[in-house]
């Protein structure tokens, strides 16, 4: 076995970076014997019973995501459209103070 894909397998582990075939290959190597002295100390944490086993997801957790990504869009459309009225709603009002503005100026203002 290559150790030093093994420890850079177990660096990247440690990172949460591994995907789930590199973690069945530590397990794998871990489960075997006689392992080297420095990796040792990582054979009991491979060799739990349940380190493979995943959590199901249930029957809802599609429903529940696609309905989260929605509400997200819907959110985001919302922020946008107030930020837009906000912009229009600040460009009138500055236009109507400009246009008051300069109506209440003399017309000749020579002296």
């Amino acid at each position: 076995m290559d150790y030093n894909r093994i420890t850079s397998l177990l660096d990247k582990y440690w990172e949460c970076a591994t995907t789930i075939e590199e973690e069945r290959e530590l397990r794998h190597f871990f489960s075997a014997e006689t392992l080297p002295p420095e990796l040792c100390p990582y054979k009991a944490w491979f060799r739990t019973p349940d380190a493979e086993i995943l959590p199901p997801l249930g029957k809802e957790f599609d429903l529940k995501v696609l309905q989260r990504i929605n509400r997200e869009k819907k959110r985001r459309h919302l922020r946008l459209f107030y930020s837009f009225t906000a912009l229009v709603a600040i460009i009138v009002i500055l236009l109507l103070v400009l246009l008051l503005t300069s109506s209440f100026m003399p017309e000749n203002c020579c002296v």
